[in-house]
């Protein structure tokens, strides 16, 4: 390779842009001088060349959602209606011996984007990227920048999660016993038992999204490992892998029947919109069942005509699935690689790419998506699907390979490109069918495809709705975590324990928080949960909602199962047996609807509160030093023109059997001015000034804020009221 001088240093709004990832929050409807812009530099070590001798270019699909295309070659940029952009970049001066070139751009669209940089000599025909060049010797090779600008409405939302077969069914635990749809509805509920429906989730409780739990078809089938055959999986199986991604369950409807099921989604989208409620749905897009159909969608895209509409997608498109294990001398090879060439060939559950970290067994087609340098198992030595002993090492990469390669060649008509067609429809295919209602989903297992398969889906996806929310379940560790926080509204945390711990202590809650700060940056979102679908809950409902109270006051998303606020002490079996929360909507439950009040408050606050769904916090500790550890402490704020902040102050009572109390400093640079009172928001009286009189602010930071707590599980969000 012939020399070309070094080309690097890339900065994003002051931070640096090797794999950097920029998270923003933008409002399409507004936009003007609210809009956030990216200010980029990039340094040529010129070594005394003159500016002149340079063109530099920042080259992006920033703002370019609605061009998405699966790929666009290079030679294909820079047209109108083209995906991606070079953008020239002007001279900015020197850095050392570095020439500094530099742009601002405006943020019009929400998206998933990167961005890269490049020079080439003036006159000459070649250029030379950014990616070409390691940062310093002996190092991987320099990565786009990410940039993730998302729906300012994510920072708002509180989840509740749902599933639809278990919230109202009838005791007795059996498929005749299942709630459907209409359980959700005030106007359509036919079996007259109604304790549960969204006005309950709004009304009652305050949340402003519903989460429900996959509403496709699953699979019919379930490997037996112990027969080592194929065995019936009804009972009733898991929603995590899919028959059918464009049509829903029958067994949602009352008289299952699919097109009544569908009727009935249509109407619980109506009623949601109706009472501020968005809807989001889980899906699995890295694996299906061994029966997944073409459906609707393939016929939509031409994959498959409409008599081929219910073929097995294995049996006639094996390329789609991905190859399986071969055994040679008696060891198992893996073939997560390539795709399948026949049906024989698929592999019998998913994901193939993990042996025997991940298994599922009803998940019998694992998606080729193409091979990238982070598909594989994590490094190290671990075991197989029988419990050998084996190494994991692949020379083309892993779990937690960080170049973010694809190899595939994603060729016009190619089957990986349609592929990821058929998947980038999914989303647009059921906003339209619920009217544009579909606000979101949550990806299960959303590390299982590529960083640039997602990119697609979601500028594919927000070409139908700008505002559609991202949430993404991450299982694995931070590498991992970062790679898909790049594209990504939401990650989901991994300390989920730390909030249904009777003994969570202040120190817990710091360290998990500030370790998500740093691995994802301060501005990115984080769903906070202590139960879930997945997650065995804690039965003392008054510690659940003062954990929850920890979450709500957090920047990021906070968000509960269904049956925290009830008590509940399991997560409610979803896929081995029919479960029912019939005993906890009908036995008398004592503080039952104080509980909910409480829930009521918590929310109501957050959303009237700017400065608890905003980055800027500080952990607060005792005038004496040090934390108090049975107080969760933190202060609130946001900047007001320049001048005084608005400030609320969040202290929660970790402590599950009794009372305690603190002297709380309050950092100066959190900047008061005159008198204050306090209010805490979620007090039965939000308006009742809790000081005998107004405090100097002076006084507040010199003497700090005295807090008692006389019950259990107490929260106060202690709102500072300029006097």
């Amino acid at each position: 390779m012939a020399y070309s001088p070094w080309i690097g240093n890339l900065k994003v709004n002051g931070r640096w842009g090797n794999y950097g990832t920029v998270k923003l929050l933008l409002d399409e409807t507004t936009g003007g001088a609210t809009a956030p812009q990216l200010n980029i530099s990039i340094e040529i070590a010129a070594q005394g060349t003159a500016p002149e001798q340079f063109e530099v270019e920042l080259f992006s699909n920033l703002n370019r959602r609605d061009f998405v295309k699966t790929h666009e070659p290079l030679a294909d940029s820079g047209g109108p209606t083209s995906y991606w952009m070079p953008h020239r970049m002007a001279f900015q001066g020197n850095s050392f011996d570095n020439l500094v070139f530099g742009l601002t751009l405006p943020v019009e669209q929400c998206g998933a984007y990167r961005l890269t940089a490049r020079y080439r000599a003036t006159g000459s025909d070649t250029w030379w990227w950014h990616n070409d060049f390691p940062p310093w010797p002996d190092t991987p090779l320099q990565r786009d920048c990410a940039v993730v600008v998302s729906p300012h409405k994510a920072a708002k939302a509180c989840l509740y999660e749902a599933n639809a077969l278990t919230v109202e069914a009838l005791a007795g635990g059996s498929y005749e016993n299942r709630s459907t749809l209409d359980d959700f509805l005030s106007t359509h509920d036919f079996d007259g038992f109604n304790p549960f429906q969204l006005t309950y989730i709004t009304n009652d409780l305050g949340f402003n999204t519903l989460w429900l739990m996959p509403v496709f078809p699953n699979t019919q089938w379930r490997w037996d490992r112990q027969k080592w055959d194929w065995a019936p999986n009804d009972s009733p199986g898991s929603p995590y892998s899919s028959r059918d991604y464009w049509s829903i369950n029958r067994w949602l409807a009352d008289n299952a029947a699919a097109d009544r099921a569908l009727e009935l989604l249509k109407i619980l989208f109506k009623e949601a919109s109706d009472v501020d409620l968005d809807v989001i749905l889980d899906l699995a897009f890295n694996h299906a069942g061994r029966d997944v159909i073409y459906g609707a969608g393939a016929i939509d895209l031409g994959f498959c005509t409409m008599q081929e509409a219910e073929n097995w997608i294995r049996q006639h498109r094996p390329s789609w699935c991905t190859r399986g294990t071969a055994f040679v001398d008696g060891h198992s090879v893996p073939y997560y690689r390539e795709a399948a060439h026949s049906d024989f060939e698929c592999a019998v559950w998913a994901p193939t790419d993990r042996l025997n970290e991940h298994i599922w067994d009803d998940a019998n087609v694992d998606w080729f998506f193409g091979d990238y340098s982070a598909l594989g198992p994590k490094p190290g030595r671990g075991t197989d699907y029988w419990g050998n002993p084996v190494t994991h090492w692949d020379p083309k990469g892993n779990a937690e390979d960080e170049r973010d390669l694809f190899y595939t060649d994603l060729a016009s008509d190619s089957d990986t490109e349609k592929l990821w067609q058929y998947f980038g429809y999914i989303l647009p295919y059921w906003i339209e069918k619920s009217g544009g209602k579909l606000a979101g989903i949550r990806a299960d297992f959303a590390q299982g495809l590529p960083n640039q398969l997602w990119e697609y889906i979601v500028n594919r996806t927000r070409k139908a709705r700008w505002d559609f929310i991202f949430l993404a379940e991450v299982l694995d560790p931070d590498v991992i975590q970062y790679r898909l926080n790049r594209v990504f509204d939401v990650l989901t945390t991994k300390d989920h324990h730390l909030y249904r711990m009777n003994t969570v202590r202040m120190t817990d809650l710091f360290h998990s928080l500030e370790e998500e700060s740093t691995l994802f940056g301060g501005e990115a979102l984080v769903m906070h949960n202590g139960s879930s679908h997945d997650e065995v809950d804690n039965d003392n409902k008054w510690a659940m909602m003062a954990r929850y109270a920890v979450t709500a006051s957090m920047y990021g998303c906070p968000m509960v199962f269904m049956g925290q606020p009830l008590g509940l002490a399991d997560k409610l079996p979803f896929r081995d047996s029919w479960a029912n929360m019939y005993k906890a909507w009908t036995e008398h439950i004592p503080e039952r609807e104080a509980v909910g009040r409480m829930y009521l408050k918590i929310n109501q606050a957050r959303a009237a509160t700017p400065e608890l769904r905003e980055p800027n916090r500080y952990f607060l500790g005792l005038v004496g030093g040090g934390f108090h550890e049975e107080i969760f402490s933190v202060a609130r704020w946001r900047g007001e023109n320049g001048e005084k902040d608005a400030v609320t102050l969040v202290f929660v009572n970790l402590n599950v059997t009794g009372g305690n109390a603190g002297v709380f400093r309050l950092p100066e640079h959190i900047r008061l001015s005159g008198q204050y009172q306090a209010r805490n928001l979620v007090a039965d009286d939000a308006h009742r000034d809790l000081w005998p009189e107004p405090r100097e602010a002076r006084e507040i930071y010199d003497n700090g804020i005295y807090v008692v707590f006389t019950l259990p599980n107490e929260v106060q969000y202690l709102k500072l009221v300029p006097v």
